[in-house]
């Protein structure tokens, strides 16, 4: 990703070499825009192996896809790759979380990745030419294995952070010898408890110690923390880039919208998307005419809404630029349309309120416009 972010790229290494790289960053912004994969190529910059991460993004969809890719695909490529998305999975298992009050459930949690890198090992060690049969038995263990939903998120509905856990990472990092990062994603939406335990981390950085922030919405960070990190903000991806580094890296023959896109076209089948993309289309029909749908059709929309949120969006937002070009959408509408769909995302973000009631009043504001 570091040749697709050369600017920021240029300017980390640049205070690198000028021994003024800050102990604590912040890469900001949208999904997709490849914060996490400059973390980990600055992790690799730095000689760092020793990474804690706590995620919140959908590593269930990650892995399916990597691992469907595998299959189609199948080259030491596609093994590198899935075997790089599990390895994402088992950062958050690091052995200086697994004392944080340890209780029966957690440590079979533990027990449990350990297990998978007991198997990544194994498939590492496989010629990927002469070892094909015993490649693809192992990858489907790994596979199978990685996508307990309990497993994804450390016990948890998310990966969210906790204060215990918080401690456990200031305990490590004074013991600790060589080098280590710790990778946060998301640090808005946790409560006011973990922000400042995390504050007093910043304050006081370990040696050889680096700590990367990446947030969807750094104006809901704590202007004390913020004020502790380097700051670097991440656009989207343009089309023609994101379309490059996807034909690059994963041989992909069509054009994208966005890498989620991507990903959820390689671990959905062809029925799910269309229901999806019909969802959209009738949500977007909504959004167009003011007409507010019925009660069946709302559960469709929301049901597949569920599935995958921001494939859902693009396909929305997708209908509604085909609707402008085509004359059938006029700008201001069009406006007050777009303006609905982002309020209803800051309402989702900000105030964490469930994407489905956000998007309901989305479509009772744009009944309003004419």
């Amino acid at each position: 990703m570091k040749l697709y972010r050369e600017s920021i790229w240029r300017e980390i290494v640049s205070s690198y070499e000028s021994d003024s790289l800050a102990p604590s960053l912040l890469f900001s912004g949208p999904e997709s825009s490849g914060r996490l994969s400059l973390a980990l190529d600055l992790a690799s910059f730095l000689g760092i192996d020793d990474i804690i991460f706590f995620p919140e993004r959908n590593l269930g969809l990650q892995i399916e896809a990597a691992y469907n890719l595998l299959l189609e695909k199948y080259s030491s490529r596609f093994i590198s790759y899935f075997i790089s998305r599990i390895r994402i999975l088992l950062m958050q298992y690091h052995p200086a979380l697994q004392s944080d009050g340890s209780e029966g459930g957690r440590d079979k949690l533990f027990s449990a990745a350990a297990d998978i890198s007991e198997l990544l090992f194994e498939l590492e060690r496989l010629d990927t030419e002469t070892e094909r049969d015993e490649v693809l038995r192992i990858s489907e263990s790994i596979y199978n294995a990685s996508m307990r939903p309990d497993l994804l998120y450390r016990g948890k509905k998310k990966g969210s952070l906790s204060v215990d856990e918080v401690r456990a990472v200031q305990n490590y990092l004074v013991r600790k010898s060589g080098k280590a990062m710790v990778i946060i994603e998301n640090i808005e939406n946790s409560n006011d408890s973990v922000r400042n335990a995390l504050l007093k981390v910043l304050e006081e950085p370990y040696k050889e110690s680096y700590f990367i922030l990446i947030s969807s919405n750094s104006l809901r960070i704590l202007t004390t923390i913020l004020s502790r990190l380097r700051k670097y903000s991440f656009s989207p991806l343009p089309d023609k880039e994101l379309n490059l580094y996807l034909r690059e890296n994963f041989l992909t023959s069509k054009d994208y919208d966005s890498f989620n896109d991507f990903v959820f076209e390689m671990c959905t089948d062809e029925k799910d998307r269309m229901k999806i993309t019909e969802s959209a289309r009738m949500f977007s029909s909504s959004l167009i005419s003011g007409d507010y749908p019925g009660i069946d059709e709302l559960d469709d929309i929301f049901s597949s809404l569920e599935k995958n949120r921001p494939y859902f969006i693009s396909m929305v937002l997708k209908d509604l630029r085909r609707s402008f070009s085509d004359g059938h959408l006029k700008a201001a509408k069009a406006y007050s349309i777009v303006k609905a769909l982002d309020d209803a995302s800051l309402s989702n973000e900000v105030y964490n309120q469930n994407m489905r009631s956000a998007l309901d009043l989305a479509l009772r504001e744009a009944g309003f416009v004419g």
